[in-house]
């Protein structure tokens, strides 16, 4: 990033957004990688799978790359590593147990075989040399197990990198956040932390999970027919809590979701199945034909994924023989992510007009707890880092502004980021022998941008930085597509029928025949214009021809400017 000694920091993502979480450091020239992320893609990025931070960055620097750090196994911080994985130029991957097996599925899916050593499984209190950076994993409370901040020494002084996190006594398999170790590494000191603005906003405490799993268990209980529960299926703790009281209430237990069913995988390896649960799991049809009080169904697509069986069963679809009826109860335990409300509100009107009882946080906010910190829990968290900095990560604009404005209420100073940016923190010293005067040093954002923004996964393609694919699916779905056909002798050029025209997605070519004949005409006219001979000696003049003159007839006669293909046939 810089010949200059100095500790800085880039976000490629992660700021301004909710996902694609990856943020560079840098000291001394060496980098480190926390995170890499995704996003899910809106209506403006029509048949994308997932979005992942441009990494143009990490390649051009790729030798400077000394370790990539992943500090839990949620999809906006650790969806992209398989697709990301050669920008890391082979620098090892440290993560968790848990996002260890994470990052193998993934890898294995695109087929890839990491190289011996590149996937580095972490432990608590180690530290890790990467370059001239020593990181330690701290454990934190969040939505799935395993989750953990960052301690992160330089000869600059220590930076803490949050991570998710939240404070919670009673999380699922134990994890507490270590608020003694927080403590100790406060007292040693804190440059500088780069914190969880999610829930900034919030000026309560997220919650326990015990509180949560007391109203599901509730809930399940008091629910006479078939169950159908939908979390994110990284949550894994609260899914198993509540399938275990379905199954103590005799309630056989299927799960629906390719991913819910590989983090039970996961679970198994770990040990964090519960034995409970043994010889109570059945598959869908199996399910499908027991009586209605004798099943409970965890479905995947709490954010109204496409094609994801709640989705689907929304639909009136039959999921594997499971389909949605009058009686049943669909509790939704998740909170919308911003930018898909409407994704899940269809769901939720789905299910309403399939007549089964609907349980969300639009009618009951107890379904559910954030696995974020609330500003009393930020407050927490300072008290003990006590950091001179505080530069508000993981979060919308109106988020990160909430942060700052309470960490300098605080007393800290709070720094902003900008996505392809450096922020500088510290640098080196004046070397001995130099006499030039320097001001006191200050912490900046360079103006310097470096390569940054989104690339889309589409398929088997990466569509990198690049929006003209999208931008024509776009102009496809609002203004629909012509296709113009043009048949001309190959030797002599000359036309051998009339234009042939067909659309999808603009009108109705029966209704509005009209129209139809009227484009015909036009686009013929256009073409003796330009080619009064009859002969089509310039096949990629022609195309031009008939394309300007059908975008400028649909134009006028529907308000449209459809997206136009045009053939010029040789035969």
């Amino acid at each position: 990033m810089s010949k200059v000694k100095q500790l800085a920091a880039m976000p490629l993502g992660g700021v301004g957004i909710i996902g694609t979480n990856m943020m560079v450091y840098e000291c001394n020239g060496d980098l480190i990688v926390v995170d890499a992320g995704v996003s899910f893609p809106d209506e403006q990025a029509p048949g994308v799978d997932v979005i992942v931070p441009d990494t143009r960055f990490l390649r051009e620097h790729a030798k400077q790359i000394k370790a990539i750090f992943i500090t839990h196994a949620h999809e906006d911080h650790i969806g992209a590593v398989g697709y990301l994985w050669d920008d890391f130029a082979g620098a090892p991957v440290h993560a968790s147990p848990l996002a260890t097996l994470v990052v193998q599925d993934k890898l294995r899916e695109l087929g890839i075989q990491p190289k011996k050593g590149q996937l580095v499984t972490t432990t608590i209190r180690e530290k890790y040399e990467a370059g001239c950076f020593k990181v330690e994993y701290v454990p934190v409370s969040h939505s799935v197990p395993e989750s953990f901040a960052l301690s992160i020494e330089t000869p600059y002084g220590r930076i803490v990198h949050t991570g998710d996190y939240k404070f919670d006594d009673q999380p699922p398999f134990g994890q507490v956040t270590d608020e003694k170790r927080f403590a100790e590494i406060g007292a040693e000191g804190v440059l500088a932390v780069f914190g969880d603005s999610t829930n900034c906003l919030n000026d309560k405490e997220s919650g326990s999970e015990a509180p949560v799993l007391e109203h599901l268990t509730k809930l399940v209980t008091e629910a006479k027919g078939r169950v159908f529960f939908a979390a994110f299926a990284s949550h894994f703790g609260r899914t198993f809590a509540v399938a275990k009281v379905a199954a103590a209430h005799g309630r056989k237990v299927c799960f629906l979701g390719r991913t819910i069913n590989k983090f039970i995988g996961h679970a198994k390896q770990l040990d964090y199945w519960p034995k409970e649960l043994n010889n109570w799991v059945v598959d869908a049809e199996e399910a499908a034909g027991l009586p209605a009080e004798k099943v409970f169904v965890f479905a995947s697509g709490t954010q109204g994924e496409g094609g994801s069986s709640l989705t689907r069963l929304s639909q009136g679809a039959d999921v594997r023989g499971l389909k949605l009826r009058q009686g049943d109860t669909v509790i939704l335990s998740s909170r919308m992510i911003p930018g898909n409300e409407r994704a899940v509100l269809n769901v939720i009107n789905g299910l309403s007009n399939l007549g089964v009882k609907v349980i969300s946080e639009l009618n009951d906010r107890a379904v559910h707890v954030s696995g974020h910190p609330g500003r009393p829990e930020v407050i927490r968290m300072y008290g003990h880092l006590k950091p001179k900095y505080v530069i508000p990560v993981h979060g919308e604009p109106y988020h990160l502004r909430a942060h700052a404005d309470l960490a300098q209420s605080l007393g800290h100073i709070p720094l902003r980021l900008k996505a392809g940016h450096k922020l500088v923190l510290a640098e080196a010293p004046k070397e001995e022998g130099d006499t030039t005067l320097k001001a006191p040093f200050k912490p900046h954002v360079s103006q310097h941008s470096y390569p940054h923004g989104f690339n889309y996964i589409d398929g088997l393609n990466i569509l990198e930085n690049d929006p003209l694919v999208l931008k024509e699916r776009k102009r496809i779905g609002y203004d629909g597509l012509v296709v113009a056909a043009l048949a001309v002798n190959a030797r002599s050029g000359e036309w051998v029928s009339e234009v042939s025209l067909s659309t999808r997605g603009l009108l109705d070519e029966v209704l509005q025949a009209d129209i139809m004949k009227g484009a015909v005409a036009k686009t013929t006219q256009a073409l003796e214009a330009v080619f009064p001979s009859g002969q089509i000696d310039d096949r990629v003049r022609a195309a031009e021809v008939m394309s300007q003159t059908l975008r400028r007839h649909f134009k006028h006669e529907r308000g449209k400017q459809p997206s136009v293909v045009v053939q010029v046939v040789e035969v």
